[in-house]
């Protein structure tokens, strides 16, 4: 919203929800607007944008903690998860 073209945000994701690999504009998590009479500065603008979605930097991404967990026999249903 900084940028000196920035005009209009509309964000389809919203904090805790789920972001995906965009595949299309259907899938896409929102869209900006951007206008300025400098048609270099629109470029300059633009081109940061698209920086941010090669590095990943329009969200801050958080993994889920199960995600993470050492499985154990139990989680796969052998034996009876007690210890030896």
């Amino acid at each position: 919203k900084r940028l000196p073209s920035f005009v209009w945000l509309s964000p389809a994701a919203s904090v805790g929800s789920e972001v995906t690999f965009t595949v299309d504009l259907i899938t896409s998590p929102g869209c900006c607007v951007l206008m300025n009479d400098d048609p270099e500065i629109l470029d300059k603008d633009l081109n940061f944008i698209r920086y941010l979605e090669e590095i990943n930097g329009l969200f801050v991404y958080e993994t889920k903690g199960e995600s993470l967990a050492r499985p154990t026999a139990a989680t796969f249903g052998v034996g009876s998860g007690k210890k030896l």
